[in-house]
């Protein structure tokens, strides 16, 4: 019940309201140019549609056949470079450009060869086979440090779909005798074309959507100053690195604060004081493991839990973030600044405190440590015996843990 033309001007009509929706996105995030290779995808088949609405059979003459098999071609490839662009991977413009024209010039050349119209055509769509691999390839693959979309199985699935088509009817024309100039013939590839187009759309719609949307989470959950996590940042990854209490000791909290921070800014202005909060994140994840959790708690203080650390680990690397602090002056303009800082810790585990519990604890500790006189590490309740002479459950610069002991967890 649905003529040709009908299904020529759903398809345009359709592809007009993307290309609308997209470019109404495209112009509030003009950097990102996947946008306007996906929107210039839908634009183009948009034209060979409106094209094809003109033609009275389903068997266009060869000139008006090179041009639409050019448009539909210009679309695959502005769909592929439009995934390469989102996933961050570079786009040969040339290549571009040749499996764009490829097509067009492909079917004429063969018909004027001698070579049956069955074959021309199979050719045309060998191309647009490749290339709708290309693009299923682009959303399967991983690259180090991009992060899997969900949205991303919408367009696999749908250019998937568009290789199946193609290779069904690389098939029918090689190897069999049905015609396919047909009305019907016709008629069923629109429809495909419309269902599958629908999928492919829509998924880029989804995929930008899911990453604008992980990307304002990230921003919440991160320290723009330092980029470690801040508070919801740290409560997530725990959620996701810690088990429950009860099921086996959970390792050891640490809370930092950088000594007499407030002088710094009122000296040496914000921007220095800004400088050495970075610069002090920075040592702290270079000293610390990579399982490691780090936070910036507020203002100066920072809070590091240390997953699976056990009581004897824990006042060692305590310290050997102290020295890493004290030991080394910080680069300032007008000459190195010395910063020290002072550490409170507890453990939490199965025997020991909550996470919340244990984070009191060792802020407890902290101000045990700012009383004694800033530049040590203390805990409210001492962990374990460990090496070397330990007074008052504090450990500073003059009664250190012997260096054999200043061992990561």
């Amino acid at each position: 019940m649905l003529d040709l033309h009908t299904l020529h001007f759903a398809s345009a009509a359709s592809r007009c309201a993307y290309v609308v929706v997209f470019l109404v996105t495209a112009l509030t995030q003009r950097q990102q140019t996947f946008l306007w290779q996906w929107m210039g995808a839908m634009g183009t088949s948009m034209v060979g549609s409106l094209i094809m609405m003109q033609v009275p059979s389903a068997a266009p003459p060869v000139w008006i056949a090179v041009i639409v098999y050019g448009l539909y071609a210009a679309s695959l490839v502005l769909c592929w470079t439009g995934l390469r662009s989102f996933f961050g991977r570079p786009v040969r413009i040339d290549l571009g450009i040749c499996l764009t024209v490829l097509p067009g010039l492909l079917y004429p050349l063969l018909l004027a060869a001698g070579v049956a119209h069955r074959l021309a055509l199979a050719a045309v769509f060998l191309c647009c086979l490749g290339v709708a691999l290309l693009a299923a390839y682009e959303t399967v693959r991983l690259s180090p440090g991009v992060e899997r979309l969900w949205s991303q199985s919408i367009v696999t699935v749908a250019f998937g779909s568009y290789a199946l088509v193609f290779v069904a009817s690389i098939g029918i024309l090689v190897a069999t005798d049905w015609p396919m100039a047909s009305a019907e013939t016709a008629r069923s590839s629109m429809i495909l074309d419309q269902v599958i187009g629908v999928f492919a759309y829509f998924g880029y719609m989804a995929m930008a959507a899911e990453r604008a949307n992980r990307t304002l989470l990230h921003l919440a959950e991160t320290d723009s100053l330092t980029g470690l996590s801040n508070r919801r940042g740290l409560q997530k990854l725990l959620r996701l690195r810690l088990p429950a209490p009860g099921r086996q000791p959970l390792g050891a909290v640490l809370i930092l604060d950088l000594d007499h921070f407030k002088s710094i800014n009122d000296r040496y202005g914000h921007a220095s004081g800004d400088a050495v909060l970075a610069t002090f994140a920075a040592r702290l994840t270079a000293t610390l493991r990579t399982t490691d959790l780090v936070a910036r708690w507020g203002g100066e203080e920072f809070l590091v839990v240390l997953p699976g650390a056990g009581p004897q680990e824990l006042l060692p690397v305590a310290e050997r973030l102290r020295a890493a602090v004290a030991e080394a002056p910080f680069p300032h303009r007008s000459g190195a600044l010395t910063v020290t800082v002072s550490i409170g810790v507890a453990m939490m585990g199965r025997d020991a405190a909550s996470f919340e519990e244990a984070t009191r604890q060792a802020d407890a500790a902290l101000y045990q440590a700012k009383a004694q006189g800033r530049n040590r590490v203390c805990c409210e309740r001492k962990p374990a015996p460990a090496p070397g002479p330990v007074a008052g459950g504090a450990v500073g610069p003059a009664h250190a843990p012997a260096q054999a002991d200043l061992r990561l967890a």
